[in-house]
């Protein structure tokens, strides 16, 4: 039996999980076969994990391949390390599932996915806005690259044919998003020189919904309704996407011959308001952040803790200190008002959230030493501190929560919570 060498999964991505085996090059391990169960592993280096279950990833991406049907492709977006779960886990994961194409935000992104996933193509939304070495590296590794304008579609040809490649292009109109696209008005103009240039190849349309995940959809419903109208300009491109995660689940008629799921990837909603749409209960949150608390001490009535002394013990206080803080991720808004579960009980956060410290108050658990695991976050959606639990509390959305987890905190696959 071949033995699996597990590795830390690290933001950087210099920290990834590997194998080697007899007859086969390095490759990237995301092994979730019965055997290769994973312990959460702690260390004094890395006393914050992220253990992101691989099989909550898989049965999110067979859930969007049921919905979605066999005819669609399913690209996943794994921008910004996989929305902070670490992509040298998630992408091998999604690969294996049945993702042949992957979306990331730039080119340096695509560079460091197709190191860990070199067989599967990738698009990048960042539109071209010149001829570079970057580009040129980018068009010989047959990237999908985006225009939105002439001056990219001019470099994007120029740097095609010094390379001596034909480039692929994605162009992004702009439906009524207001961001990143071509205009309608523009729309043809491109569409007619991308054709015109035998070093270009135009490989998809797509555009991107600004109300998808809202209860009222009359807005979204114009959005597609105009890159209809734009589709006819192209009949034959074979890319043709607009779904996010929200109009993937809501909007059948958005998939065309792709879909893009974001934050549903990871198991989360998109939003609150689309909690009656049914195939979101499928969903399962892929990560779970634990801790250990670093020390204990009992506090005496009246005494203050962290900066600004916005909590003040009423009684006597008995306090344990968890080693993560803003640097990491866990917002400054968390302070006084989040919790965190040990043993499944929660122990509220007291003071102000420190840069590289929590406080937890453990006087009603007792039996909490120093080296006690504690969930910082975790994978159930109705307890108190999920990922959803804290957006809500910060007001803000999930994505927001997982792409900061920073660069300290170690992240490792697990087969399942």
């Amino acid at each position: 039996m071949r033995k699996w060498l597990v590795g830390w999964a690290r933001n950087s991505g210099s920290f990834r999980q590997k194998i080697r085996s007899k007859g086969s090059n390095r490759q990237y391990l995301w092994r979730a076969g019965e055997e290769a169960k994973l312990a959460l592993k702690f260390s004094k280096d890395y006393p914050t994990v992220a253990s992101i279950s691989l099989a909550a990833l898989r049965g999110n991406f067979d859930l969007f391949r049921k919905h979605c049907g066999p005819a669609v492709k399913i690209c996943p977006v794994v921008k910004a390390n996989a929305y902070g779960h670490g992509i040298s886990i998630v992408a091998p994961a999604l690969s294996q599932a049945g993702a042949e194409i992957f979306a990331v935000a730039n080119i340096p992104e695509a560079n460091e996915l197709a190191e860990i996933v070199p067989d599967k193509e990738i698009l990048v939304f960042s539109p071209i806005q010149g001829a570079n070495a970057e580009l040129t590296k980018a068009l010989k590794r047959n990237y999908h690259l985006t225009i939105t304008d002439m001056t990219g579609a001019r470099a994007m040809a120029e740097a095609a044919d010094q390379a001596g490649v034909v480039g692929r292009v994605h162009l992004k109109m702009d439906t009524g998003m207001g961001r990143v696209g071509a205009l309608p008005t523009v729309a043809h103009d491109l569409i007619k020189f991308v054709s015109s240039q035998t070093q270009l190849c135009l490989a998809g349309l797509y555009t991107h919904f600004a109300t998808a995940d809202e209860t009222d959809l009359s807005f979204a419903r114009e959005q597609l309704s105009c890159f209809n109208e734009l589709l006819s300009l192209a009949p034959e491109v074979q890319l043709v996407h607009s779904a996010n995660s929200a109009a993937m689940l809501a909007m059948a008629d958005s998939h065309f011959t792709m879909v893009r799921p974001g934050i549903s990837t990871y198991g989360y909603w998109p939003s609150r308001d689309m909690a009656e749409i049914k195939i979101l209960e499928g969903l399962k949150p892929i990560l779970r952040l634990d801790s250990r608390i670093a020390s204990v001490k009992e506090l005496p009535p009246g005494h203050t803790c962290g900066y600004g002394q916005t909590f003040r013990a009423q009684r006597p206080t008995r306090i344990g200190i968890v080693p993560i803080g803003y640097a990491d991720g866990y917002r400054r808004s968390f302070s006084n008002k989040a919790v965190m579960l040990i043993d499944h009980c929660p122990v509220p956060v007291i003071g102000r959230v420190s840069m590289d410290q929590t406080i937890v108050d453990l006087t009603d658990q007792p039996q909490v030493q120093t080296g006690h695991i504690v969930t910082v976050i975790s994978e159930k959606r109705d307890d108190p501190n999920s990922v959803e639990a804290l957006a809500e509390l910060a007001n803000t959305i999930p994505h927001e929560i997982t792409c900061l987890l920073g660069r300290r905190i170690a992240r490792q696959a697990v087969v399942k919570f």
